[in-house]
C-alpha cells in the first residue's frame, strides 16, 4: 500500500489523528468541526431530571451527576416527556423544584402510574 501525503501506511495519520474511508476506497483526513469539550458548571444552579428506568435514565443521570447539588427522579415505567404525560408523581416534583426551587431527595423514585 502506497502512502498519501500527511498519512502513514494503512492511512493512520502520523500525528495521532483517524483517516476514514472516502469514496471508492480513497483516503482523508476527516477534521472534527466541533470537538467535545467539559461541560463548564461553576455557578450553575442545580438540575432535576426525570428519566424513566425503562429507556432514559442513565442518560439522564449521566447528565446531571455533572451539575453539584442536582437530582434525577426515576420514573418505573415507560414513558417520554414526563411533565405532559400527566404522570402525577413526576409533574409533583417538576412543580415543586420550578415554584419553589426544591429538589426530591436523590434516590427518589415515581412508581409507574
Amino acid at each position: 500500500m502506497t502512502s498519501l501525503p500527511g498519512l502513514g501506511a494503512h492511512g493512520a495519520s502520523p500525528r495521532g489523528h483517524g483517516a476514514r474511508s472516502g469514496p471508492r476506497g480513497s483516503q482523508y483526513k476527516l477534521p472534527v468541526a466541533n470537538p467535545s469539550r467539559p461541560l463548564l458548571t461553576r455557578g450553575l444552579p442545580s438540575f432535576l431530571g426525570v428519566g424513566t428506568m425503562w429507556f432514559d435514565y442513565a442518560s439522564t443521570e449521566s447528565f446531571t451527576s455533572m451539575i453539584r447539588g442536582s437530582v434525577t427522579v426515576a420514573y418505573d415505567g415507560p414513558g417520554h416527556v414526563m411533565y405532559l404525560s400527566g404522570k402525577q408523581c413526576p409533574i409533583r416534583h417538576a412543580t415543586t423544584y420550578l415554584t419553589n426551587l426544591t429538589l426530591p431527595e436523590p434516590g427518589t423514585v415515581c412508581p409507574v402510574e
